[in-house]
């Protein structure tokens, strides 16, 4: 390596007359290349696994109604998700109400008849029974974690798309207020969660979902004069009307044989300072809820751990429950606070909605 460098400096030398070469100018060097720095490609954000661990669990309905349209033969479309691998689905009962046959396309784009539909009686639930096993049963969330404002996806078949001409669709939203109540064309719906998600006719029974995938919710109306204001009848009040419909093939509900109202002043005899409750108004002679020692004119404070601001919200405490339930209601009596343990009672069919 040494004797390489003499000689390159000898050469030097030789050229520039025996003595080192100066350069008149400054050498000139090439401009280094830009080093451009790749940035990391992050995920995109997406729905996209959640959608996919639900959608097999989509269904699409079918009903050929009993009633005629022109003489022939009426069909509407729905939607519903399968929540038991044997064949046990959960939609709307307007869905397969007055229907004569009712058919259900699957995932896979197969159809197959329904063998059994347990319809409930009260609210606008049913279950779709079909001759299959092996299924994807869809996984349950606790609608009652929800927050105003969480990303939710609303999945179904609008307008009758069926997934014969390509799986159910998708839409998503948040969660726009928790805890609706309304009565539509006298169906009572007073579990409701609202949200902008789209949820169309055809959409009618199938899940709305949180972004675990988990369904925490039964779309079920949508406003049909606003834009974005649809409502899916909440998981933990579903979930417990599915069991039963399932395992008892009927709907049952528990009553407390009460009637009540939403506080206001001239039931209290107060003109002011009353706090928002529900004051019970009559209780059933010989009923579970004389019994205990229910009156007239108590406040209901608490159902078990739960407090109670409305009637309403009795109504929703209740339909989570089941028929021989013991609960304890704490009341207010005049200057006292009461707590009474009940027995729930059965429901009988055709009982008014302002009996509690």
């Amino acid at each position: 390596m040494g004797s390489s460098l003499i000689c390159l400096f000898c050469a030097a030398a030789l050229f520039a007359g025996g003595r080192p070469a100066l350069s008149a100018e400054a050498p000139t060097t090439k401009p280094e290349p830009a080093i451009i720095d790749s940035p990391i490609q992050a995920p995109l954000p997406s729905y996209a696994a959640p959608i996919e661990k639900v959608m097999p669990s989509v269904v699409f309905i079918y009903a050929e109604k009993s009633k005629l349209v022109g003489g022939k033969p009426s069909f509407e479309g729905g939607s519903g998700i399968i929540l038991r691998a044997d064949g046990l689905i959960l939609t709307n009962r307007h869905v397969i109400e007055d229907a004569k046959n009712v058919w259900v396309t699957l995932y896979d784009r197969s159809t197959c008849r329904a063998v059994k539909v347990y319809p409930d009686l009260l609210l606008d639930l049913a279950v779709v029974k079909i001759d299959a096993d092996g299924l994807v049963a869809a996984t349950i969330g606790d609608s009652d974690k929800l927050r105003v404002g969480d990303l939710v996806i609303a999945l179904g078949n609008p307008l009758g798309m069926a997934p014969a001409d390509g799986i159910s669709t998708a839409s998503t939203g948040i969660v726009s207020k928790r805890d609706c109540s309304f009565v539509m064309q006298g169906v009572p719906y007073y579990d409701m969660i609202q949200t902008d998600a789209a949820i169309n006719t055809g959409d009618s029974g199938g899940p709305l979902v949180n972004l675990n995938g988990e369904v925490i919710g039964i779309n079920s109306a949508h406003a049909l004069f606003a834009q974005n204001v649809g409502f899916a009848i909440s998981m933990n009040t579903a979930r417990n009307v599915f069991n039963n419909l399932a395992n008892l093939g009927k709907s049952t509900h528990p009553l407390l044989r009460i009637t009540a109202e939403d506080v206001k002043p001239q039931l209290t005899g107060t003109t002011s300072g009353t706090q928002r409750r529900a004051i019970i108004t009559s209780v059933e002679e010989g009923s579970p809820a004389e019994a205990a020692g229910l009156k007239s004119k108590d406040i209901v404070l608490r159902i078990n751990d739960r407090e109670v601001y409305a009637v309403s919200e009795i109504t929703r405490a209740l339909w989570r429950m089941n028929v021989g339930d013991v609960i304890e209601l704490t009341c207010q009596r005049g200057g006292e606070t009461v707590s009474q343990t009940v027995k729930l009672a059965t429901r009988p069919d055709g009982k008014p909605l302002a009996e509690l």
